[in-house]
């Protein structure tokens, strides 16, 4: 495992041995503990076509271990590229960063060695018209609208754009950009510059580049994927697909092919129909499913199975069809409709909202998996401003439809979390029998030992059962004698929001101000700007004059237990008051027992037990994300002792029990930080 770039240069096509170079793609003056070792194998499994998961906890530079490792083999075959794979804007902008060193430190090492790396952001977050800005529409609709400003010349920002594009400079500077890393506000900066389009700059750009960082949208859902790939003018096949944060994958793979229609669709459906003088049997069809879920308010709670064929039967009575030909001509008929009614907004200026496709894909897929146990068919129900709203949902159960194509024939594969249960994930994914060859490699933690204490008490719960008033209570005086003992900033996160309203309820504001902290509360229906501020006001408190810290109360599995970093003093010690397992729902179980039939005995794991374990260990990860931090993590709930083969690894290993007693959860808070 030594020797240097040119080597790899040198190496035939078929090699097995271009790791050789990947200690000159590692840019920092020394590797942490593991990360050389890691690399090596890493490396080693990407150029053999492997499909690879690393679980590395926070601190351990899990983004440049990734990029040393894939850099040597994609850079061996001209045609190679590396699809990075993130959920947010500042893990993107940390990939086209650590690139960035890599060239700062081939450039001190004087080697000839570009590295071309370009972020991507959508459509609307790149345009500059201010029409698509104004209207804030959904990405299809935003398509369709840049597609007719295109069609028409009436886009001088993609006029500009092609005008350049036909000159030899132009086409020089776009070579020259292609070898360079740059993030998606850098490229709009340059886009400014001479009123070009920055989002088909970059269509532009991807063909040439060796790394594209971009969201997970972008590789997995299909026709997106298929438009991303072309632009490139490359196969999966020729593409290593990093994916940062993987344990999302499962949830959001079933997301993308999962389908919805609310009522709020329904009635805007109606009346694009009705304006534009559609046939009766088409206005009738939309109107008949309106009446018929409308119909069902009084009968459907939170969520209600429906049978497939039984309800397409009921469709088929109510328009006085025999049979499901029927029923496909006249969603092939509501569909070139809707394309039409589409068209005619855009032609006359008009925001281009597509109420017909919603409608049309979700029978559609009914009608493709009348019998198919991998989709849930369900009617759900939730009160808004204007009552009771009832909507048709068609939930898959299977992310392997999604996810199959990127494991099965990209040229490698590498999934990346702290918090990932590898089992489970490589079972749902098929990732142990996609026929390739499966590398889990599990880093330990950096930190010093010392940093971290994890503690679990005893009798404290939030089941069902337990979430009485005493119960709560009880949690508020186990929790005085942490916050108090903690030297700044604390983090509290629940089960659920009805624990957050029953610990607030009964007083937990006032016992956070009298522990001399500022409390602060995450509320369900915040605004991302709402939320945004709270936590400056909440990460201000760690030095602040007038407070000895800050309390944030949320819940597990929302954007600040699992989106948000608090390095430092921003959150000393984190508990998690319960086990965030979902409300049993018909879906929910039809999942387990789809799991089940798949995976005998292992049903309630996956689909409910790991689901919940995997929350909590990203909760449980805030305080920890620099080497020097030093986090204390309480799990307020007795189960966890019976859960724990499901948190991560570096967390059990530093399980401590400790009974329900103010006093010595006092003196274990105070003894840990005292040193501080």
């Amino acid at each position: 495992l030594d020797g240097g770039i040119n080597i790899i240069s040198n190496l035939p096509a078929d090699s097995t041995n271009i790791t050789l170079g990947f200690r000159e793609f590692f840019p920092y003056a020394k590797f942490r503990p593991h990360q050389e070792r890691i690399i090596g194998q890493l490396s080693e499994a990407i150029a053999l076509g492997k499909n690879s998961i690393l679980i590395a906890t926070n601190g351990t530079g899990k983004t440049i271990m990734a990029l040393a490792a894939a850099l040597p083999i994609a850079l061996h075959d001209k045609k190679r590229k590396i699809i990075f794979c993130s959920r947010t804007f500042t893990q993107n902008a940390r990939v086209i960063q650590e690139t960035k060193e890599i060239t700062h430190h081939f450039a001190e090492l004087k080697i000839s060695q570009t590295i071309g790396a370009l972020s991507l952001r959508g459509r609307n977050e790149m345009c500059p018209n201010k029409n698509i800005q104004r209207l804030q529409l959904h990405p299809s609709e935003s398509m369709s609208v840049c597609s007719q400003l295109r069609k028409n010349k009436r886009c001088h920002y993609f006029n500009n754009l092609l005008k350049k594009r036909r000159s030899t400079q132009f086409q020089e500077e776009m070579k020259s950009l292609a070898l360079m890393p740059l993030n998606a506000q850098e490229l709009v900066n340059i886009a400014e510059q001479d009123d070009l389009c920055p989002y088909f700059l970059s269509k532009f750009l991807i063909e040439n580049e060796k790394i594209i960082v971009c969201n997970y949208q972008w590789i997995f859902e299909p026709n997106i994927r298929e438009n991303f790939l072309e632009n490139m003018g490359v196969s999966l096949s020729d593409c290593i697909i990093i994916m940062d944060e993987c344990h999302n994958l499962p949830e959001m793979a079933n997301g993308i092919n999962s389908y919805k229609i609310t009522p709020f669709t329904l009635r805007q459906a109606i009346k694009d129909l009705e304006i534009t003088r559609a046939t009766y049997r088409l206005i009738n069809f939309v109107k008949n499913l309106r009446d018929l879920l409308s119909g069902l308010k009084v009968r459907i709670q939170e969520e209600t199975k429906i049978f497939p064929p039984k309800f397409l039967q009921r469709i088929l009575n109510l328009n006085h069809m025999s049979s499901l030909p029927d029923l496909k001509n006249l969603l092939e008929d509501l569909k070139e409709y809707g394309e039409a009614i589409l068209q005619e907004k855009i032609d006359q200026g008009r925001t281009p909202r597509d109420y017909i496709a919603p409608i049309v894909l979700i029978f559609q897929k009914l009608i493709e998996t009348i019998d198919d146990p991998a989709y849930f068919a369900c009617i759900t129900s939730k009160e808004t401003r204007r009552g009771q709203s009832v909507a048709l949902e068609l939930k898959c159960l299977s992310p392997r439809f999604i996810t199959d194509p990127i494991f099965k024939e990209s040229f490698a594969t590498l999934s990346l979390s702290g918090t990932l249960h590898p089992f489970t994930y490589s079972h749902l994914l098929g990732l142990n029998n996609c026929g390739k060859t499966l590398k889990i490699l599990k880093m330990p933690p950096p930190f010093p030992k010392e940093n971290v204490k994890v503690m679990v008490t005893k009798y404290l719960s939030t089941r069902g059962v337990d979430r009485t008033v005493n119960m709560y209570r009880d949690i508020l005086t186990a929790l005085y004698p942490i916050i108090v003992n903690t030297p700044k900033n604390v983090g509290i996160f629940c089960a659920s929001y009805e624990v957050v309203q029953g610990l607030w309820n009964e007083g937990f504001a006032k016992m956070v101000k009298s522990a001399k902290k500022k409390p602060f509360r995450e509320e369900k229906e915040m605004s991302a700007s709402d939320n945004d501020i709270i936590l400056e006001q909440y990460k201000n408190c760690s030095n602040s004059e007038k407070y000895q810290g800050g309390v944030l109360l949320g819940v597990c599995g929302g954007r600040n237990s699992e989106g948000e970093d608090f390095p430092g003093d921003y959150m000393n010690t984190v508990v998690i008051v319960g086990i965030p397992f979902q409300r049993p729902t018909p879906s929910g179980n039809a999942k387990i027992a789809y799991y089940n039939h798949l995976f005998p005995g292992r049903g309630r794991d996956f689909g409910y037990i790991v689901p919940a374990l995997q929350r909590s260990n990203q909760a449980c990860g805030r305080p920890i994300r620099k080497m020097d931090d030093k986090g204390l993590i309480v799990l307020m709930d007795f189960r966890f002792r019976h859960y724990a083969k499901f948190l991560s690894e570096w967390i059990r290993k530093e399980m401590k029990y400790v009974p329900f007693n103010p006093a010595l959860l006092k003196q274990e808070v105070h003894k840990f930080f005292e040193k501080e």
